[in-house]
């Protein structure tokens, strides 16, 4: 079946006050897409602040809340499958926490980690109903520059999804397949 998606993004980003040791920002945006027989649109908002304790150390947090903005069952085209009177939850209604502290020690080495955790509920266009979301993942890393230019680093990841539900597409992550985990890896300090 072709995926036919639509994304509307209006995205607002603000900071809200910058002094020299505290930032403050929110961001908040609306989303709406289409495929699969569905319509549905969300919407989100995520302040977050970094504190520059000194300039080797950075502490950072935030929060974030994404929900359906229309009602639950959005136009769901009616034909796709058997009814079925069983009680079940649809639309989205997820919100996470994370934190993370970066430390340079000195000119040369980086070392940061970060802790997250999301619960709630989602319902991706290609499921009936909605499946519960509960994950916790700490990440980090260190970074040592060498003299040559070059740099030798580490990173680490441990997530631990109680339901299994952070997945991907039906048909799995376009690099490692379908059974990666959907938080990957990024190059150099991970945000979450």
């Amino acid at each position: 079946m072709l995926l036919m998606a639509l994304s509307l993004m209006p995205l607002a980003n603000g900071q809200e006050s910058d002094t020299s040791r505290w930032r403050f920002h929110l961001s908040t945006g609306v989303t709406a897409e289409a495929g699969y027989g569905r319509a549905q649109s969300l919407m989100w908002t995520a302040p977050s602040v970094t504190y520059h304790a000194s300039e080797r150390l950075t502490v950072s947090g935030g929060l974030a809340a994404a929900g359906s903005l229309l009602p639950a069952g959005g136009y769901t085209l009616q034909g796709r499958g058997e009814r079925s009177l069983a009680p079940r939850k649809e639309g989205t209604k997820a919100g996470a926490l994370w934190v993370s502290a970066t430390y340079r020690p000195n000119d040369r080495l980086t070392l940061w980690g970060s802790v997250a955790h999301v619960s709630g509920y989602a319902q991706p266009l290609w499921l009936d109903g909605a499946v519960p979301i509960e994950a916790t993942a700490i990440s980090g890393g260190m970074e040592y520059a060498l003299d040559n230019g070059s740099m030798i680093g580490m990173h680490f990841q441990f997530v631990h999804d109680r339901y299994g539900s952070l997945w991907h597409p039906p048909y799995g992550h376009p690099w490692y397949g379908p059974y990666a985990p959907h938080w990957e890896i990024y190059s150099g300090p991970w945000p979450y």
